[in-house]
């Protein structure tokens, strides 16, 4: 084959790849088609995806999920891709070390090594940065039958298909930010109408309660005081169930799109000199308990940023089985809490902690940085 005609068919295979990603409405829609497409036009067996975890933009840090895969042998794909999904592998720590920028071959994986079922002859295979605009995104793993090793021409071109993906996720993720914001923005205004509303009509409830007040004041007869110190309480009363109607919009317009959308917003809006970084799952939580854990995410996050002096700040909420665990860490100067009282926040954070039924757990020592979790 010339070098003229790999190079068209190199182009033609990233072309269909940018119309299967550019077609797709979402970057987790259009993955696998683009895997599938890749493996075919590029005559491999096997491939796979990973996507960090991380939020942040900061790729060095945090744990993998994969999201694609296509043509797996037995050893890779029995209990549901266990292989692939359990633990970390070489190519995830070079990414998290930031050693990973370009295709390259690997010439031992772990997941293929450690394993007795069948690899299909399998031990080496192309990791492949997905390179977005902040770095790293994931990794996009490649395999040729045979066991083949890939030559650096093949690996620029993987390389190249990379970018071409981390470029796509980097728009996915954008354009799904913009939407959620879009639909939260349309939602704080519709909230902010019902606020203003309400807060007018508290404002009148407290200033007819408080005629009703001067006139049992001014009373001169027993049954007229009491008819009005009767409608005073009756005012006042309807002015507090509107206040925690206030309350209640307040609280369900940050959480409108869930706890991580929240937790997001979080982390974008707080100035520190900190890098901040956000690893959240998705949770199907009830208004209170997210209410709670996005609360103490916000007191432990701005405690880390007033006290700690930090240079980076990780917040974790993962979901294991029924166990919810919140982790809010940092790398700063720590302290020995068994000779410094909880301050108001830690003992704030606590408090909602078993509020929420939850355990709730410091760990900190000096110049060696502070972490609390909570487990619910």
């Amino acid at each position: 084959m010339s070098d003229n005609f790999k190079r068209l068919e190199e182009l033609v295979t990233l072309n269909k790849i940018g119309n299967i990603l550019n077609q797709s409405a979402s970057f987790s829609e259009a993955i696998k088609p683009a895997l599938d497409s890749l493996v075919s036009l590029a005559e491999l067996s096997t491939g796979w995806v990973f996507l960090s975890n991380v939020d942040s933009g900061d790729s060095h840090r945090g744990s993998f999920r994969l999201e694609a895969v296509t043509g797996l042998p037995p050893a890779l794909s029995a209990e549901n891709c266990l292989a692939l999904c359990d633990g970390g592998c070489e190519c995830q720590s070079l990414l998290s070390k930031g050693k990973l920028d370009h295709g390259v071959n690997m010439v031992t994986c772990s997941r293929l090594r450690d394993t007795e079922l069948d690899t299909w002859g399998l031990d080496v295979h192309a990791s492949i940065p997905l390179l977005g605009k902040n770095g790293p995104e994931g990794i996009l793993n490649l395999t040729a039958a045979g066991n083949t090793r890939f030559d650096q021409e093949t690996l620029s071109f993987f390389t190249a298909v990379g970018r071409q993906l981390g470029t796509a996720y980097d728009r996915s993720k954008l354009q799904e930010e913009q939407t959620r914001e879009t639909r939260y923005l349309a939602m704080l205004e519709e909230r902010q109408r019902l606020v203003t509303t309400l807060h007018d009509s508290v404002a009148q409830l407290l200033f007819a309660a408080d005629l009703s007040a001067q006139v049992a004041q001014s009373a001169q007869y027993n049954q007229q005081k009491e008819a009005a110190l009767s409608q005073t309480a009756s005012l006042i009363q309807d002015a507090l169930n509107e206040l925690r109607s206030l309350v209640e919009i307040n609280r369900s317009t940050e959480l409108s799109g869930g706890l991580k959308p929240a937790l997001k917003r979080l982390v974008k809006r707080t100035a520190s000199n900190a890098t901040l970084h956000l690893e959240a799952d998705d949770l199907d939580l009830n208004v209170e308990k997210a209410d709670m854990l996005f609360k103490i995410t916000q007191e432990a996050l701005q405690n880390a940023i007033r006290h700690a002096n930090a240079s980076h700040i990780w917040i974790r909420l993962k979901q294991t089985g029924k166990q919810i665990t919140l982790v809010v860490k940092d790398d700063g100067k720590g302290f020995k809490p068994e000779t410094t009282a909880l301050g108001i926040g830690l003992s704030s954070m606590k408090l909602k902690a078993e509020q929420l039924g939850a355990k709730f757990e410091l760990k900190t020592r000096v110049d060696h940085g502070s972490s609390i979790e909570i487990k619910l």
